[in-house]
């Protein structure tokens, strides 16, 4: 199956969830998914793009153990694992907009837990959500990363986003702008 529609697959779930247990489940899928793109991407990929593949693989595995705590399952994680929706990923797709895809993924993931974590009943549970958050950080910030270098293979610049926004970066003030008055 396509990248991108197992994506959009785990942001359906995601949203579908409705107790601590299927949260932490989802999240667990969505950072086994980022796992085995990373790891598609060393595999099909070579230079930039196979170094930061490495990279959101370590960091996506690392996010995995993390839930893997909180839920009590430590029986080993991978992303080929029996339940695991990452194990049917057949095809990465275009880069691009799989890659927009899954760090939104992501992103809904990192607000999902720290709103766990916010109502957590536990200690436990509390640092799990955190670990987690953490972890994906690190993978919504490599996904940025590897978005960033597939524009400049592209010969885009990595600010030209597809969805039509302008980023400007903007400097400091050098002086103090005092306010004229108007009469």
């Amino acid at each position: 199956m396509e990248a991108l529609r197992l994506i959009k697959t785990a942001r359906h779930a995601l949203a579908e969830t409705r107790n601590i247990p299927d949260v932490l489940a989802e999240a667990r899928q969505a950072a086994l998914l980022a796992e085995a793109v990373g790891a598609r991407l060393v595999r099909d990929e070579d230079g930039e793009l196979a170094g930061l593949g490495q990279q959101l693989s370590e960091a996506a595995l690392h996010a995995v153990c993390c839930l893997d705590h909180a839920t009590g399952d430590v029986a080993g994680a991978s992303a080929f694992g029996p339940g695991s929706r990452a194990r049917r990923l057949g095809d990465l797709g275009e880069l691009g907009p799989m890659l927009d895809e899954l760090g939104g993924l992501l992103r809904d993931i990192g607000e999902t837990l720290v709103v766990l974590a916010c109502g957590a009943d536990t200690e436990s549970l509390y640092w799990a959500c955190i670990d987690g958050v953490d972890a994906g950080a690190e993978c919504t910030q490599l996904v940025g990363e590897l978005r960033d270098a597939v524009r400049r293979i592209a010969g885009e610049r990595p600010e030209e986003a597809e969805d039509g926004l302008l980023v400007f970066q903007l400097d400091p003030p050098t002086e103090e702008v005092v306010p004229t008055p108007v009469a």
